[in-house]
């Protein structure tokens, strides 16, 4: 299944399925599936759009959607619903702004100060979430159908087209704040299903190269797989130093939980330092086995 937290997908323009994105998400993440609408359009809403209880507790929540094409949420779009949604019953606990405008920093302090002002009075406190914050949201993994499901001309699942997902990313090795040796590296996953049957295993049994990570040092113009947890030895063959290697592996296992977040990430350039002692403990456990 394909990541998109690297696909820049556009904001939806039609109010009506915009509305049915944020009934969708908001399901989940009120883990409420009991989430609905608030009447119809035209009907007085009270500036409420979709409204439910967040983890089946007694705390209602509201989202007012706000399709904002080209645009931006001002001030006073937010404080007129919320003024309204004072009215609405039972008592909110929080109001969500969901717009389709992006993320603005005045809008984010306005919205604090009101909610502190909101809150001195006993009513709700009230967030903003811009498409930025929609979009990564949307994005995970756990929510990659809803992609698939508003977005499907911008979908292609790569991993049924056989494509390697790979990225080239610059890695400093530092040893106690002291950094000596840089990489550039291209960490990548190869697919995992098999692309005519869509099973794991691929056609006569050859399937070793099926979900494989692989890592090549663009510096030596070496490359090997790895498996997760990484060892050193697994990378002996990528750099000619074993202390290189054995920084890389510690590295490569601090990410091993977010790996896709390597692949599919904004950041180029990392760091991985280590302390004196653990270079002196890799270095006296190297010793012992050429000892044995």
């Amino acid at each position: 299944m394909p990541d998109l937290r690297n696909l820049q997908l556009a904001p939806l323009d039609d109010e009506e399925r915009f509305e049915d994105l944020c009934l969708a998400l908001w399901r989940r993440i009120l883990n409420q599936p009991a989430a609905q609408r608030n009447g119809r359009r035209g009907q007085r809403q009270q500036g409420v759009d979709l409204f439910g209880r967040r983890d089946g507790s007694s705390a209602w929540v509201a989202i007012q959607c706000k399709v904002r094409s080209g645009g931006s949420l001002s001030d006073a779009d937010v404080l007129n619903d919320v003024r309204s949604a004072k009215e609405f019953n039972p008592r909110l606990t929080e109001m969500v702004f969901a717009t389709t405008a992006r993320r603005d920093p005045g809008l984010q302090e306005y919205v604090r100060v009101l909610t502190d002002a909101n809150l001195a009075e006993g009513y709700f406190s009230v967030s903003v979430w811009s498409w930025d914050d929609i979009r990564e949201e949307i994005s995970k993994e756990e929510n990659l159908d809803l992609c698939y499901r508003f977005f499907e001309g911008a979908m292609i699942n790569y991993e049924n087209l056989g494509i390697a997902v790979s990225r080239l990313v610059r890695l400093t090795l530092s040893v106690a704040g002291t950094a000596d040796s840089t990489y550039e590296l291209l960490l990548g996953r190869t697919p995992r299903r098999d692309l005519q049957t869509g099973d794991a295993a691929g056609e006569f049994g050859l399937d070793y190269w099926r979900g494989q990570h692989f890592i090549a040092n663009w510096s030596e113009r070496s490359i090997d797989t790895f498996p997760v947890p990484t060892y050193t030895s697994d990378l002996e063959e990528v750099f000619r130093s074993k202390r290189d290697a054995y920084i890389v592996s510690k590295w490569l296992n601090d990410n091993h939980k977010s790996f896709t977040d390597l692949l599919y990430g904004e950041t180029d350039n990392y760091l991985c330092d280590i302390s004196s002692e653990e270079l002196l403990e890799f270095i006296g456990g190297d010793d012992d086995e050429e000892s044995d």
